[in-house]
């Protein structure tokens, strides 16, 4: 007779099962027990800002391809990147975000096109100044619409003035930048603006500020001096 101990198949079957099981739980993002709400609200706040990755990153690529249009993605990209600064202008989220590039190796994003976008802070469609021109019939001798001549014109004193007010921190000061770049971008001067670059370098590096740092007084009067030869530029586009 085998010294061999039988075989429990029915053990054996449910074991499985009940590891099949475990497959299919929901793992929770942080244990209950022992955590504040603080803390969750902080957790679910991350996993938004996951989602909105995850999101954007589709958004840029469903672009690329053409298969939305520069009005449908500007639009969709804009909310996203207002929810995704809504959400980090918590402090405790901030501190766990750190920044788009920390965050995706935390969690093993792979979003690239997307990371780019947070990290430029505005749509490709603004940023090269892809979106459609206005089409309203009230226009200057040189063609070029009024109302958004007007506009530009508006937003470029809007950002001087702001930063001769002590504006230093990037929610001060990337809006701001943000609507004078989108409504050059109006105007049809795109191919000759020489200094659109500047202006997008600009919005780029004031995005990467943190939630707590502002630009110094040298910075901002580089700004200035950029935005002065910029708004002399665009007026000498205009003639």
């Amino acid at each position: 007779m085998s010294g061999k101990a039988p075989i429990n198949y029915y053990s054996s079957q449910n074991s499985t099962r009940n590891f099949s099981s475990k497959l299919y739980q929901e793992v929770p993002l942080f244990d209950p027990l022992g955590t504040t709400n603080q803390e969750k609200e902080t957790v679910e706040m991350l996993s938004e800002i996951y989602s909105i990755i995850i999101t954007l990153d589709q958004v840029e690529k469903s672009f690329l391809k053409d298969s939305i249009t520069a009005d449908q993605y500007t639009n969709v990209v804009n909310k996203l990147l207002a929810q995704y600064k809504t959400y980090l202008s918590n402090e405790s989220v901030q501190d766990e975000f750190v920044d788009p590039d920390s965050f995706k190796k935390k969690y093993n994003i792979v979003a690239s096109n997307a990371i780019t976008r947070l990290e430029r802070g505005i749509p490709v469609t603004v940023e090269h100044a892809t979106q459609p021109s206005s089409t309203n019939n009230n226009t200057t001798s040189a063609n070029f619409n009024a109302k958004d001549v007007a506009e530009a014109t508006g937003n470029f004193i809007t950002v001087m003035d702001a930063l001769k007010l002590n504006y230093k921190a990037k929610d001060q000061l990337h809006p701001l930048m943000a609507d004078l770049l989108l409504s050059i971008n109006k105007v049809d001067v795109k191919k000759d603006f020489e200094y659109r670059d500047k202006l997008v370098s600009w919005i780029i590096n004031i995005n990467k500020l943190g939630i707590n740092d502002e630009l110094n007084d040298d910075e901002i009067r580089e700004l200035l001096f950029d935005l002065d030869m910029a708004y002399k530029n665009f007026y000498t586009l205009l003639e």
